[in-house]
């Protein structure tokens, strides 16, 4: 499947963007709006996937981000991490894989490939990536939660309670068959940049967007924070 190539904002993905904004922001049903300007302006399964996870109603946008947590103040809560989700995020940086930074503030993975993931060559280096943030900016702790039916998911969270050790944090790291259940409503803060569980959070932080700026990853994609309705 080709990927659209990272555009300047005149071009015809941002267009559609700004569309697909229009129509949500004036309570057009999200999918029916992503169906029109798909195909208003001839766009392949790809890039409609890089409009449904880039780019929300002004208002959902908006409330997910007042919930987002700045500064150093996450640190004096327990962090919950949904592992799989910002696992996939990292290696898809460490890959270059087209990604998207979406007008709610979220760095994704534009292929969404958590249900086909399997464990490879940059595994490890994706685990290192995540603890030298962690060691740098220690939680006072931190829980990994990872999808229990999906591939090597135990062998992966043994692999994460090892790094916790090593790295001296406290917390743990389970695959369990649901995350999303685990994580605690409130006095936690959420990892994930998953649209339903930073929705559903209190306190949400974009954990692998953190781990891009420390350890200066490039960037390679879409950019749709500074999105507005035409």
């Amino acid at each position: 499947m080709a990927w659209p190539s990272p555009a300047a904002s005149d071009e015809p993905i941002y267009q559609a963007a700004r569309d697909f904004l229009w129509l949500q922001d004036r309570g057009y049903p999200r999918e029916a709006a992503l169906h029109w300007v798909g195909n208003r302006f001839a766009l392949v399964r790809s890039e409609r996937d890089l409009l449904r996870r880039g780019v929300f109603s002004q208002r959902s946008a908006a409330q997910r981000l007042a919930k987002r947590v700045r500064g150093a103040l996450w640190r004096h809560r327990p962090l919950w991490v949904d592992g799989h989700n910002v696992h996939i995020t990292v290696e898809s940086l460490l890959l270059k894989r087209p990604m998207v930074l979406a007008n709610d503030g979220a760095l994704r993975d534009v292929a969404a490939l958590s249900g086909s993931y399997h464990m490879s060559e940059v595994t490890e280096p994706a685990i290192k990536a995540i603890f030298s943030f962690l060691e740098a900016f220690p939680s006072v702790e931190v829980y990994f939660l990872f999808d229990a039916p999906m591939s090597r998911s135990g062998e992966l969270a043994a692999q994460y309670r090892k790094s916790l050790q090593k790295h001296g944090l406290l917390g743990e790291a389970w695959a369990v068959p649901v995350p999303e259940k685990h994580f605690p409503t409130s006095k936690a803060v959420i990892a994930s940049s998953d649209h339903a569980v930073v929705e559903s959070s209190t306190h949400w932080l974009d954990l692998a967007r953190g781990v891009m700026d420390f350890m200066s990853l490039p960037f390679c994609g879409y950019d749709f924070r500074g999105l507005a309705a035409i």
